[in-house]
């Protein structure tokens, strides 16, 4: 249900396109949210994983620091999203976590992750607009164009099974995501180091084995009896 309260009623009497334009674009800020947790995320392993080059004795000290702040703020996030569902302030859970969304915006404009900052004037740096506003390093692209259209598709490959999925038929998401799997396998047989290669297939291989019923379980147990007819209570 997409309704915080009432949310049969209101349906009803909305209608069912009202009430499916209103889930995808619920759906879209959600997409959203995980593509800027996914930038941030990549941005700072990036750098920690430079520092940890260059002093390699503060690796476990960085990794320790990531992962214990990441677990705090879990069990912090848990510990207030119970008590403000069963208060029904559902509202006020999504302006606490838009306010969390917007506080990485400061540190990231301002350089707060230090970085070399690029420049038009460097070799094979074209720039895109602005000069040095949107810069497009094309002579690491030349140099590996294979890989940036492999893992460019990687990541094409969530978004586009999210569409084929909400949809197309069942029968049609699964056929889409096994010709994913197999070309994106292929390619990094042809591509990458075999190594590379091995440590893929184990990680293809892990992901179809781990079969997760957490979310339909999960609306079964809380679902009204409407939804859900003679289910738990």
């Amino acid at each position: 249900m997409v309704y915080h309260t009432n949310s049969v009623d209101i349906a009803k009497k909305e209608g069912e396109q009202a009430v499916t334009y209103f889930a995808d674009i619920v759906v879209l800020c959600f997409t959203f949210v995980s593509f800027e947790a996914s930038t941030l995320d990549i941005l700072a392993e990036g750098k920690y994983s430079e520092l940890m080059r260059v002093h390699p004795e503060s690796g476990p000290s960085i990794i320790s620091f990531k992962f214990g702040f990441a677990l705090l703020g879990g069990m912090v996030t848990t510990s207030c999203v119970g008590p403000l569902s069963d208060a029904g302030m559902f509202h006020a859970m999504f302006w606490i976590a838009l306010a969390l969304s917007a506080t990485p915006l400061y540190p990231t404009v301002a350089g707060w992750i230090p970085e070399k900052r690029r420049t038009a004037d460097e070799d094979g740096m074209k720039s895109l607009c602005c000069k040095d506003c949107l810069l497009y390093d094309q002579k690491s692209y030349n140099e590996r164009r294979d890989v940036f259209l492999v893992i460019t598709l990687c990541g094409l490959a969530a978004p586009v099974l999210a569409v084929v999925t909400t949809y197309a038929d069942l029968a049609v998401g699964l056929a889409v995501s096994a010709v994913m799997i197999l070309a994106f396998v292929v390619a990094t047989y042809l591509i990458f180091p075999r190594s590379f290669f091995w440590v893929f297939v184990a990680i293809v291989l892990f992901s179809l084995d781990w079969i997760s019923m957490a979310s339909a379980l999960g609306y079964f147990y809380t679902a009204s009896e409407q939804c859900v007819p003679g289910g738990p209570k």
